[in-house]
């Protein structure tokens, strides 16, 4: 028994189409469930139709760890140039000439201690920024559907991220055992009526 549900989906890592699998094995003989026996296929708006990428999770986990070592390149490069000019201090006097003229000087120095706290504290920023990240992907690891064996009488749920792409119709086919099991999800965005009703 093989059921499926589908949803768009949207989180920090980009928009896809997450489909639910629920698929139970009542036959005697073991079966094997392999992520990259299942198939998407996208009827477009222009009619044409085109395959869609199903992510393993090796393939979501590799795609969320780009997002992510971008996220951290950016972020470390704004917390160095913080750190960075944490230890100089500008400090700016006006002092008057006898002719009432106003001259304004700048002075810089420079704390060697406040610029080495910034940078520790920029490094723990980091590490933290880094850690949550680490955690972010275990969650989206969980329920994520991997190779499986599903013996006589065992059942086995979870999901599957698919790239998104606006359609009018979704075709999600997963092959297991010697059976293909299809479904067909209408995506099409309806426009919403307006309101003829004019109070």
């Amino acid at each position: 028994t093989v059921g499926m549900t589908n949803e768009e989906y949207k989180d920090d890592y980009g928009k896809y189409y997450q489909v639910g699998f629920f698929i139970n094995n009542n036959q005697d003989s073991t079966l094997t469930f392999n992520p990259e026996e299942v198939f998407a296929d996208l009827l477009s708006n222009k009619g044409d139709t085109i395959s869609l990428e199903v992510y393993t999770n090796e393939k979501f986990q590799k795609k969320i760890k780009k997002a992510q070592t971008w996220a951290m390149i950016l972020y470390g490069f704004s917390a160095g140039l913080n750190a960075a000019s944490a230890g100089y201090t500008t400090t700016y006097s006006t002092s008057y000439s006898p002719n009432g003229y106003a001259y304004t000087s700048i002075n810089n120095s420079y704390d060697a201690n406040a610029a080495y706290q910034a940078n520790m504290a920029a490094n723990m920023q980091l590490q933290t920024l880094g850690d949550r990240m680490k955690s972010d992907r275990a969650v989206r690891e969980q329920g994520y559907l991997k190779l499986n064996s599903i013996h006589p009488g065992d059942a086995i749920i979870g999901y599957m991220n698919i790239k998104h792409k606006k359609g009018k119709q979704l075709l999600v086919s997963i092959n297991i055992g010697a059976r293909t099991f299809s479904y067909l999800w209408d995506v099409e965005k309806k426009k919403k009526k307006k309101d003829k009703n004019n109070h």
